[in-house]
């Protein structure tokens, strides 16, 4: 809801006229109320909890700093989403220059039509991937990870599978993608 509120009760709308105005906890009730469901959008497209929190970071900072010149107050939240957004395919386009050099691969995963090319690239990928994972050592992460990215489960449910809480099962999913993106990099040089 573009016109949600927050805790106090007040709109985005309201919230945003009293951040403009150097209120900061006006803007730290959207931060509060924006928090939350960006990460989850970002762990979405990032599948690192700590990237994601970096981007979240940095959409609110670039928010801030862009608040003055923002005119539609009643659609505060769809405007985080187009900055994470943004966001993400910058990040996106740094991350493919440093694994290959695939500049023309980006654009191509950009547009929404499938053709052979892309096909050929995703699936370069996916080996490759599969190629690092299969290097990785046996273990409650790995378990974990393709828990969560091969097989699709839920945290929650990966939790009860595993008897773990599941801040124990995020844990396990950062290190283990942090350590698998490394070998990644490692393996592509």
């Amino acid at each position: 809801n573009t016109r949600a509120r927050s805790l106090s009760g007040d709109t985005d709308a309201a919230l945003v006229l009293r951040a403009r105005k150097g209120d900061l906890a006006a803007f730290s009730q959207l931060v509060s109320q924006y928090q939350r469901p960006l990460t989850a959008k970002a762990m979405s497209c990032l599948r690192n909890l700590e990237d994601a929190d970096d981007l979240v970071q940095e959409t609110f900072l670039r928010a801030f700093r862009s608040l003055r010149s923002f005119r539609d107050d009643t659609r505060f939240g769809p405007w985080l989403y187009r900055i994470l957004r943004n966001l993400v395919i910058d990040r996106s386009r740094k991350a493919w220059r440093e694994i290959d050099g695939a500049e023309d691969a980006l654009s191509t995963l950009e547009s929404e039509a499938r053709n052979p090319e892309q096909d050929v690239l995703a699936a370069e990928l996916s080996e490759r991937v599969q190629k690092v994972l299969d290097a990785y050592p046996e273990g409650r992460q790995k378990e974990i990870f393709r828990m969560r990215f091969q097989q699709g489960l839920p945290i929650q449910e990966i939790a009860q599978r595993l008897d773990l809480h599941s801040g124990t099962v995020k844990v396990h999913l950062f290190r283990s993608s942090k350590r698998l993106r490394k070998m990644l990099t490692e393996a592509a040089e």
